[in-house]
């Protein structure tokens, strides 16, 4: 063996790095409870350490379905439980349900239910409350209270002074064609409510009139509030990411955040990622202005109400679905899937730094660039990052990888992705 050189084996799809005789790992597969079938993963922090994963299983022999999630607390996963079960959901790679934790004992889901008799695309936003972190729920209806069978979802929930927020793309006010009915705006918008720990809603408030219809938000509170961004529209079809903040009760008007002017007339399916720590806030998002895709990133220092220039992340036609997470207090990381090949992509992550630095692109990952693999999750742990997405149709299946923080902050510039052909396996045992 040679000592010092970092060799990748491939075997039964599991990586193993040689060299350090699989003792200090690359990248290592990550074990977890979800079903051998399950999908559609979301990673959220706990406000008392710890990540929560959610997830939805299919109920087998039936048309149904059931929204799950555990706790990872200290490397060890906590039993799975059940939030919700039903028929008639509404289940999609890009617009998929959560559970969020607002204070320890304070937790918050959603899931989408199909509107009967309705069109394929319309739908409502339901949602629980639990008091109890978890332990028990108790359902809350939706934070939408318009009963338009119209297309509800793509939410996002987040701490919100002792309660939930809520925002979500709404298209209750959506008109194709024209002839537009008088008293409405024919567009999506971006609307925000707040849930409290009784299960009621406040009224409902619009921060966007106008946003594209199937770019997910993203919602991040920094210790001066509040800040979503999410994928605005024009009536020239400029679709750029807009930011919002929180104070005092009241929305700031949508700010541009690249402000590209990439102009494309349906929605490109990739919407933003923030996370905030302290006062600093990173955003990133995709972009193809002018034809040339990429992925950019920015900081603010004073909880979203100003960006610094956008940092290139990767402009070497990537696909997209970002996500981001403070790794200290002074970096955060992003990850990305790269450009298609052949039916398969890469997730790939890179440290970031509020001064314009930035680490070297590692890649994590192969996976399929269809919509199948979803939106790859991003958290950070205690000693490295966890990565979660979904595996190909129709068998599914949750991947998960990890990298310790070494990795991160003393990386060469590239190593070997891993391939994940098996359910959740384990490296080194």
């Amino acid at each position: 063996m040679m000592v010092g050189v970092l060799a990748i084996a491939v075997l039964a799809g599991v990586a193993y790095e040689t060299a350090r005789l699989c003792q200090v790992p690359v990248v290592t597969s990550y074990p977890h409870p979800a079903g051998r079938h399950a999908r559609l993963p979301r990673l959220v922090p706990l406000p008392d350490g710890g990540i929560l994963m959610s997830w939805v299983e299919s109920v087998a022999g039936s048309e149904r379905y059931r929204l799950r999630f555990a706790v990872l607390r200290e490397g060890i996963w906590l039993e799975p439980r059940d939030v919700a079960e039903g028929e008639g959901w509404f289940v999609n790679w890009s617009d998929f349900p959560s559970v969020v934790a607002i204070d320890p004992k304070f937790w918050v889901a959603h899931w989408l239910v199909k509107r009967p008799g309705g069109e394929v695309y319309d739908y409502d936003i339901a949602m629980a409350y639990s008091v109890d972190s978890g332990q028990t729920w108790r359902m809350a209806g939706s934070p939408h209270r318009d009963g338009i069978a119209a297309e509800h979802g793509f939410v996002a929930i987040f701490p919100d002074q002792g309660m939930a927020g809520v925002v979500w793309l709404d298209g209750r006010e959506y008109f194709e064609g024209k002839n537009k009915p008088p008293g409405i705006s024919g567009h999506f918008a971006l609307r925000y409510t707040t849930l409290n720990r009784s299960g009621e809603f406040s009224r409902e408030e619009i921060i966007d009139d106008n946003t594209c219809t199937c770019c997910w938000p993203a919602a991040a509170v920094s210790s001066l509030g509040p800040v979503v961004a999410w994928r605005g529209r024009t009536e020239e079809e400029i679709r750029d990411i807009r930011l919002a903040i929180h104070r005092d009760g009241t929305w700031s008007p949508p700010m541009q955040l690249g402000g590209e002017g990439w102009k494309i007339a349906g929605c490109p399916v990739n919407g933003p990622a923030l996370a905030a720590r302290g006062e600093r806030v990173v955003a990133a998002w995709f972009t193809a202005q002018g034809g040339r895709p990429r992925v950019r990133a920015a900081f603010s220092e004073d909880g979203g109400s100003k960006f610094g220039l956008p940092l290139e992340i990767d402009k070497e036609a990537p696909l997209g679905r970002i996500g981001v997470a403070w790794l200290d207090d002074t970096s955060a990381v992003i990850s990305w899937m790269k450009a298609a090949k052949g039916g398969l992509s890469e997730v790939a992550v890179r440290r970031l730094f509020p001064d314009g630095r930035h680490g070297p692109e590692l890649r994590v990952a192969q996976l399929s660039a269809g919509r199948d693999s979803g939106v790859p999750q991003l958290a950070v742990v205690n000693d490295g990052i966890l990565l979660a997405w979904t595996g190909p149709a129709p068998e599914f299946g949750i991947h998960m990888a990890w990298m310790g923080r070494d990795r991160l902050k003393h990386a060469a510039s590239s190593i070997s992705w891993v391939t994940f052909s098996g359910w959740h396996t384990s490296l080194c045992g």
